[in-house]
């Protein structure tokens, strides 16, 4: 009952996958984004959490608040969840930045939800320090759009969460050691090869990753808008319509009316503001892919039209470089939601471009949603490789 328990908590942490308002902004006066990103704003003990014979270290959780900048460079307050096991004075714990997956409800944040909270504090009971940051969009962000897979906006955000996690964790004296791990499926995935890269190729100097594990993300995002907007029938319109919206309100393309069909643009630009679900989300809208888009949306976007867009995806696509810490894939071939072939890309060009540390797990089952928790365990299996001081 008590295994039971644990992967009952640990599935709803990562079964939040897909695939503020105005006191948020401030005039800079001079500032630049290094003078304030990742600094702790302040922190609030959120939940604590007993060891058990299955957990070895009772957690403590705190939602902290620390500055970020956001799409626009706008400075920016943003929140997230640090959980923390307690160990003996002088222990030390490796530092592990989880990147949840989609969400649709401010209510599924890390730093807000319940379930969430307890499956981080689960996994940090094994050992690992984690910091979850909840995105820019979320929690005390959450007057802002969601920047649905942008590749900067969720590093600049994860990054700056570990900076201010280190602050609090001093002035606490917890006591770190030099490793770093990255994980997160979905969404997460995605966010979780965006910060690997920015943190190799800008931020090496002061975080190294020790080993990463991805897990079902759209790496190839042309491909994957492109697949689903070839889908006659699309079950799950809620997925591409927020990665649309977001892209069009990040990059002010002002394209809205010109996507969808008439009777969907008001739907489309009031939905994705976090107090909508996304039963409800799709149930306002329609599965079928040609009901839904404009005509002459969908026909320059399927053939060589519609360079704009296809420009601005082309650009968040993060799966042609060369990751040097240990990476971990990990997607189904079955999957309905992202299809597997983002994976299948991400491992043959990072090969190719000369990564010989990156491998690619097949998940055994055949849904996005069921994969999640297979993926925990390739993950936890994947990083006992490299850990110390759990």
């Amino acid at each position: 009952m008590k295994i039971h328990f644990f992967m009952i908590n640990i599935f709803t942490l990562l079964l939040l996958v897909a695939c503020g308002g105005g006191e948020n902004k401030f005039v800079s006066g001079g500032e630049t984004p290094d003078d304030y990103r990742g600094t702790l704003v302040n922190s609030k003990l959120v939940a604590t959490k007993k060891a058990t014979f299955l957990i070895p270290y009772s957690v403590k959780a705190y939602r902290i608040v620390y500055y970020t900048i956001g799409v626009n460079g706008n400075k920016l307050k943003a929140s997230g969840l640090l959980a923390v096991p307690q160990k003996a004075i002088g222990e030390k714990s490796p530092l592990l930045s989880y990147q949840h997956g989609t969400i649709f409800l401010n209510e599924q944040a890390p730093s807000i939800s319940n379930s969430s909270r307890d499956g981080i504090m689960s996994f940090a009971g094994r050992g690992y320090i984690i910091s979850a940051p909840d995105y820019i969009g979320y929690g005390e962000s959450a007057g802002e759009m969601h920047p649905y897979v942008h590749a900067n906006s969720l590093a600049s955000a994860s990054i700056d969460m570990l900076r201010a996690s280190k602050q609090l964790l001093q002035s606490k004296n917890v006591r770190i050691n030099n490793q770093l791990f990255l994980a997160g499926y979905s969404e997460g995935g995605y966010a979780t090869l965006a910060l690997q890269k920015a943190l190799q190729e800008s931020n090496s100097s002061e975080f190294v990753v020790t080993a990463s594990a991805a897990g079902a993300g759209s790496y190839n995002l042309s491909e994957t808008a492109k697949t689903f907007a070839n889908k006659a029938v699309n079950n799950r319109p809620a997925y591409m319509s927020f990665l649309l919206k977001a892209y069009d309100t990040i990059y002010a393309l002002n394209k809205i009316n010109d996507i969808y069909q008439a009777q969907y643009v008001n739907t489309i630009n009031s939905v994705f503001d976090g107090t909508h679900s996304s039963k409800n989300i799709t149930d306002s809208l329609t599965t079928v892919t040609e009901d839904l888009f404009n005509p002459s949306f969908l026909e320059a976007f399927r053939g060589t039209g519609d360079h704009t867009l296809k420009e601005k995806l082309a650009l968040n696509n993060i799966y042609d470089w060369k990751p040097i810490a240990p990476t971990r894939l990990y997607h189904s071939p079955n999957d309905e939601i992202v299809p597997y072939s983002n994976s299948q890309k991400a491992l043959t060009t990072m090969k190719a471009n000369g990564a010989t540390n990156i491998t690619l797990g097949d998940c055994p089952l055949n849904t996005h949603t069921k994969c999640a928790v297979p993926y925990l365990f390739d993950t936890i299996n994947f990083f006992s490789k490299y850990v110390n001081d759990l």
